[in-house]
């Protein structure tokens, strides 16, 4: 009976615990660049700075000045709240602050050529918690549970640009980045029940993935006071290593081989020993999606005071299948277990964003920068009918069917949408106000950026899904100069 409790408690918990503002349940990170931000990211038809070498290297043809650099930092403060978990009226917060520098960048003209160089901080989350319930509802035979969070995510493009004026109207550019995308975290839990046992776990779960990121841009000025510009980036991972290992301790248990439980796996090999049982899993994963990123843009210049941009940006679906069995011994008795072969961590649904901007300069040095934008989710509706279908079917047939020949056994697993690590569903939208002041040789700017959501999440498999809202505060400075 403890055992089962624990589990209940651990994966409500545990589920809590692995929740992240950095995972990238939405496709917009952050915005790049001194008018991006301002304009709410509607900047693929201008680009004509070096932020355009993330929008689109195309644009930076178009830029005016020789030796342009742009340097520009972001806060972000991130609330995520998980509501009616279990009971109602109970939530769960999760909270992040941080502040970072998001994008350093130069540009050099040689004639029709302009080559640029930068480096994006795409997102950069860190969190330090600990979490304690003492005496919960809904385990009444749990007086406590702890948990000690250290979590740390974290990506970063580096590359070279160019950029070719074909004509005074048409031009092509290309940028090359580096990525390395890593994830670092450890977990502690303790949970002590009313007879004054206790079980214990603890892990860590480290990755780090490189890779390529190439970016192709065109842009078009059919007409003096009309632009038009599309780019396309593609996700290449060219290599990655993640190691994970975890301990678990039960105080019932007697001395021996099955007092503890220990699992560890890399990228080549995943193995564990739980309850005496030595079971081989799947591989670990030591990639990332490898999306498709295509951005359409607009922009108009009624007067050489105003502009208005418009931007569409698909994001491709991503999808992985392989072999995700298990073979498991216990002295004499062997079990082969089949499992789906998606791998859902890297599970991605297709999206469509937009986004839209103006600028209005009120004086020669001085102009408002304001925009809005969408920030659709890429995981699958979750909804409560699901859930409760699928807690039915989990406590009818315990999720899996199985047939025995003597000492050996075979499972079937079915898939749950309860232990789908893309367990957030939340469909944002954004503000973006920005100031900006303008001299001959430099610039500074300042943006304030409001993106609210909701949804519905399931961050525990033994439960219902759960109402979700979304809420983060930006503010981004930036500083330029020029020859």
């Amino acid at each position: 009976m403890k055992k089962i409790l624990y589990a209940f408690g651990f994966t409500l918990l545990a589920g809590l615990a692995s929740l992240s503002a950095s995972e990238p349940f939405n496709n917009i990170q952050g915005f790049y660049g001194e008018r991006a931000a301002g304009l709410g990211g509607a900047f693929t038809a201008l680009s004509d700075d070096p932020s355009g070498a993330y929008y689109n290297p195309a644009g930076m043809a178009f830029a005016h000045n020789d030796g342009f650099s742009l340097s520009a930092s972001n806060f972000k403060n991130v609330k995520r709240s998980y509501i009616n978990i279990d009971t109602p009226g109970q939530m769960y917060n999760q909270t992040h602050q941080g502040f970072d520098p998001n994008f350093v960048g130069i540009l050099k003209n040689f004639d029709k050529w302009k080559f640029g160089f930068s480096i994006v901080n795409t997102y950069n989350y860190a969190y330090d918690r600990a979490d304690q319930v003492n005496y919960p509802l809904v385990s009444p035979s749990i007086n406590q549970t702890r948990n000690y969070v250290k979590e740390k995510y974290s990506q970063l493009l580096v590359g070279p640009s160019f950029a070719y004026l074909i004509t005074d109207r048409l031009s092509i550019g290309a940028t090359l980045y580096y990525m390395n995308d890593t994830k670092e975290i450890s977990r502690t839990q303790f949970q002590q029940y009313s007879n004054l046992s206790y079980v214990m776990r603890s892990y860590v779960d480290n990755r780090q993935t490189t890779g390529l990121m190439p970016i192709l841009g065109i842009q078009y000025q059919p007409h003096q006071k009309v632009s038009l510009g599309m780019s396309m980036r593609k996700i290449f991972v060219t290599g990655g290593n993640r190691l994970y290992n975890e301990v678990y301790t039960d105080s019932t248990r007697s001395a021996g081989t099955s007092a503890v439980d220990f699992l560890e796996g890399t990228q080549s090999g995943f193995s564990s020993i739980e309850a005496g049982v030595v079971t081989q899993k799947p591989k670990l994963v030591s990639s990332i999606p490898q999306t498709t990123e295509i951005r359409w843009g607009a922009a108009f210049f009624p007067t050489s005071r105003f502009l208005a941009s418009f931007d569409v940006i698909y994001t491709s679906g991503y999808r992985t299948n392989r072999s995700q069995d298990e073979i498991s011994r216990s002295g004499n008795k062997f079990t082969y277990t089949l499992n789906d072969t998606e791998v859902r961590e890297l599970t991605r649904v297709s999206t469509i964003n937009y986004a839209a901007g103006m600028e209005y300069y009120l004086m020669d040095t001085f102009s408002v920068l304001a925009g809005v934008f969408t920030n659709e989710p890429n995981t699958k509706p979750i909804s409560w009918t699901e859930s409760a279908v699928d807690l039915y079917l989990q406590n009818l047939y315990n999720n899996q069917l199985s047939a025995s020949s003597g000492e050996n056994s075979l499972v079937y697993k079915y898939p749950r949408s309860g232990t789908n690590t893309r367990n957030e569903y939340s469909r944002n939208r954004g503000l973006s106000l920005g100031f900006s002041w303008v001299n001959a040789k430099s610039s500074i700017s300042l943006t304030f950026i409001r993106e609210v959501g909701s949804g519905n999440s399931r961050i525990d498999p033994s439960s219902l899904s759960q109402s979700f809202e979304y809420s983060a505060h930006s503010v981004y400075i930036m500083v330029s100069s020029r020859n």
